[in-house]
């Protein structure tokens, strides 16, 4: 799904456009490889002045939900994706951009996503589990590849989640984790498996379950600091 760009002539009408894409395979999210040829049937990637803003997940035909917003070169365009402008866009009104909590977003579309078997929604958990370390989550994005570039296509990898206490001590000096969020990266030392700048936005799936978007990180692939992911709580899901 892609989202473009239009002018701001009412407070809650947005400045981006909506792309719901299908994601065919093509080339290397850092660590990754090309997504499956309509695997992700419900990935959205925002854009503004032709540049990726960010990417999120189809929740109804209407709505999508992601996060607070970067930019970054936009991918390749396919025969099969809807674009939509966006209605309005409904942040988390705690937002907070410093210390990145609360950072959740919903998109409300212009028109209505005509679900097909290219287009489909990802629904919402029926709670919010606080997922375990050590378990395997996939995370998909067209943010910077490990060849510092972006990806013409969609990427994605498998990150597995981090304790959150240890988390609390990697980023000590930089970030407050809360239990709002999740921590995920690499297992293996030398596997720098990680979302990245462009990323931001998109879904975190956990054993087929959407369970955090991507939100932050120092740096892209960093052994030592995993990629931090605001998780669908309770509250969020509510």
């Amino acid at each position: 799904t892609e989202v473009s760009n239009t002018e701001m002539s009412l407070p809650l009408l947005c400045l981006f456009y909506l792309l719901l894409v299908i994601t065919n395979g093509c080339t290397d999210v850092t660590g990754g490889h090309p997504v499956l040829p309509h695997s992700w049937p419900f990935m959205a990637l925002t854009q503004k002045d032709h540049l990726t803003v960010c990417g999120g997940a189809l929740l109804a035909n209407k709505w999508v939900l992601t996060a607070f917003f970067i930019l970054h070169q936009a991918s390749i365009a396919e025969k099969e994706q809807q674009i939509f402008k966006v209605l309005c866009y409904l942040p988390n009104p705690q937002f907070n951009r410093s210390s990145k909590e609360n950072d959740i977003m919903l998109l409300k579309l212009n028109d209505t996503a005509n679900l097909n078997k290219y287009v489909q929604l990802l629904p919402l958990p029926d709670s919010g589990e606080d997922i375990k370390p050590g378990r395997k989550c996939k995370v998909a994005g067209w943010g910077v590849t490990s060849s510092g570039k972006p990806p013409p296509c969609l990427q994605e990898t498998i990150v597995t989640i981090i304790d959150r206490r240890s988390c609390k001590i990697k980023y000590k000096k930089h970030m407050k984790i809360t239990s709002n969020m999740l921590s995920a990266g690499g297992k293996n030392i030398f596997a720098k498996k990680d979302a990245c700048e462009g990323d931001s936005g998109g879904p975190l799936i956990c054993a087929s379950r959407y369970s955090g978007i991507v939100c932050f990180g120092k740096g892209c692939g960093k052994r030592k600091m995993p990629g931090v992911y605001t998780r669908l709580t309770e509250k969020y899901l509510a």
